[in-house]
């Protein structure tokens, strides 16, 4: 049996344990849910009947980007190259195996006045197996993102979001690995005409393993998706099972109108170590004199974040409070590519200092061999 092998029996083990450590009515919860997901269990077997010329087509996918950001941080420069190949692997049509890598380099001059110097780092974003039952159910085992709040799933990848700085609070909930080595149920508990019901349930292991760091824990996620008004509303929680166990908790919302091209979100997040939200709204012009071909490539943002410290701070946050205005103008040149720039101003009782990005990110998307079809 090898080390990884050995480590993944560990870290099962673990995860029993996990479950048996956690409070009686978050016990009680999960077990209600994993009880009512038998009958979409039941019928997601009966669909392995399905013929297998039916699975034909499923391509193997190298996904990810390319980006070059240039930072300037109270007037340290640095140069952050980065890769971050996604990998997607489709087994029939229900399994997929899916990992993400990111090579990032950070430069800086020896002395603020030599030549630039640095390395390189590698960081596993994750790596997981997912067997899709149906439209109610998808489990997922092995090294995930933790499912808390918007940011830390949906907009952290760099051909995502629209400013390069993560929020203030990113660390809530997510410090130090912002994964998870275990196991994670979601889907759609309920879909109506007038709304759709998502839910994430998951346990996490002790792990040691390099790149596949995790704390015991456990959590979910819960939001409601209205799509007349295109808005929706959730709430994550988190309850770290080993260390300083604590609970950590946000909320968050997204919306997009019908009737203008804006992008608006907020979360607020919180913890033993602090408190705070962040507040993003990025628009694309649509209606212009002179130009106007031009000026819809642009993108406007700005954020505004704050953190209020508790206890001292610390476990990935900052020890003082924390206020930040950040303003960004992306060029879209095509879907995949663009450029990208945005400034910050970072106000602390310890002093400001400004912080100032530049760069350009470029999105791939390469079958790994060319697909059947059914």
């Amino acid at each position: 049996m090898t080390r990884y092998s050995q480590s993944i029996a560990k870290n099962i083990e673990s995860a029993w344990f996990a479950i048996g450590a956690l409070p009686r009515p978050v016990f009680a919860c999960l077990v209600a849910v994993l009880w009512s997901l038998l009958p979409f269990a039941a019928c997601a077997q009966s669909d392995q009947n399905v013929p297998e010329h039916s699975s034909a087509g499923y391509t193997p996918v190298l996904s990810g980007a390319f980006a070059y950001i240039q930072n300037t941080n109270g007037g340290v420069q640095s140069l952050v190259p980065q890769i971050n190949p996604l990998l997607l692997v489709p087994m029939g049509h229900s399994v997929l195996l899916e990992s993400r890598v990111e090579f990032t380099g950070f430069f800086q001059r020896e002395d603020q006045t030599g030549p630039y110097a640095g390395k390189v780092l590698k960081t596993v974003d994750y790596a997981q197996l997912d067997w899709l039952a149906d439209s109610h159910v998808m489990a997922a085992a092995g090294y995930y993102i933790i499912p808390f709040g918007l940011f830390s799933e949906r907009e952290s990848p760099v051909w995502i979001r629209n400013l390069q700085n993560d929020p203030i609070t990113y660390a809530i909930a997510t410090h130090p690995d912002g994964a998870a080595d275990g196991f994670q149920l979601r889907g759609a508990a309920a879909t109506l005409p007038f709304a759709s019901i998502q839910y994430t349930a998951y346990v996490s292991a002790h792990s040691n393993v390099n790149e596949l760091q995790s704390a015991r824990s456990s959590g979910g996620d819960v939001s409601i998706y209205f799509p007349s008004p295109r808005f929706e509303t959730g709430f994550s929680y988190r309850r770290t099972l080993e260390g300083n166990q604590i609970n950590n908790e946000a909320a968050y919302l997204s919306w997009q109108p019908n009737s203008v091209s804006l992008d608006l979100k907020a979360e607020y997040d919180n913890n033993h170590y602090g408190q705070g939200y962040w507040i993003e709204a990025a628009h694309v012009p649509q209606h212009f004199f002179i130009a106007p071909d031009f000026f819809h490539h642009f993108q406007g943002v700005a954020r505004m974040e704050q953190l209020v410290v508790r206890n001292g701070g610390g476990n990935g946050l900052a020890t003082v409070n924390e206020e930040r205005p950040v303003f960004g103008l992306n060029y879209l040149i095509r879907d995949d590519w663009r450029f990208v720039a945005n400034y910050g101003r970072l106000l602390t009782k310890n002093g400001n200092s400004n912080q100032w990005n530049f760069g350009f990110t470029y999105r791939f998307i390469w079958p790994l061999w060319p697909g059947k079809k059914s």
